[in-house]
């Protein structure tokens, strides 16, 4: 009775104790689906975060459509007028029309404190009444080659974000890479690069791809020579 009685106690013991096993998995299962839970919430928060932060710069660039950014006029050189000053300058700069109007919309110093005389002056903002003027004045300063006003040498850029600008400088080497090769190619809003090769365009978004691109296409050259 005695060994029955020590086994039954044994068994209850052992009962208790597997209830309470499953009780802790449960509360670890809970623990886990929980964390996973979160994990989850945060990675969403995150996406809808960099979309955010995407849709903003977007948005800020676009309102930038009708800018130009001009570097290397001596600090002071507007005279307290930067407005009339660049629309007397830069027909002339550019070889235009002196009768025709640059119609500007405002015009500011890029942001930063008054620069030393021995520092690099700050570069001015100009917002254009229209995109066509714009593009008229990017491309006629390409063709032109070299601008130069009173010994300085004049730039004109477009206007972009610093997150777009770092974007598109990644393409630096691939643009390098197809000029060396005669390759045709375009870099286009936010930071997509065309290729046109053999009568066909592609477009990437990655400059890595780019030269994957390029490497196979070399392959492929190189064989259809050597096959023949």
């Amino acid at each position: 009775a005695e060994v029955k009685s020590a086994i039954n106690a044994l068994q209850q013991s052992q009962d208790r104790l597997g209830t309470r096993a499953t009780e802790v998995e449960c509360r670890v299962s809970k623990v886990e689906d929980v964390g996973q839970e979160e994990s989850q919430r945060q990675q969403q928060l995150e996406q809808r975060l960099t979309a955010a932060v995407a849709r903003i710069d977007d948005l800020e660039n676009r309102s930038r459509r009708n800018n130009i950014k001009i570097v290397s006029f001596p600090e002071g050189a507007e005279g307290g007028d930067p407005m009339k000053f660049l629309q007397s300058v830069l027909p002339e700069l550019l070889g235009l029309d002196k009768d025709w109007p640059l119609e500007i919309e405002r015009v500011h110093h890029a942001r930063g404190p008054r620069p030393a005389p021995d520092q690099r002056p700050r570069a001015f903002i100009i917002k254009l009444l229209r995109f066509p003027t714009r593009e008229l004045l990017l491309k006629t300063a390409r063709l032109k080659g070299p601008l130069n006003w009173r010994e300085n040498r004049i730039s004109l850029f477009l206007d972009w974000s610093r997150d777009l600008q770092v974007r598109q400088q990644r393409f630096w080497e691939a643009r390098k890479m197809l000029r060396d090769r005669n390759i045709k190619f375009g870099l286009f809003y936010p930071a997509i690069m065309k290729i046109t090769l053999n009568r066909e365009t592609c477009s990437f978004t990655d400059p890595e791809e780019v030269k994957k691109f390029l490497a196979e296409n070399e392959v492929s050259r190189s064989g259809s020579l050597g096959s023949g």
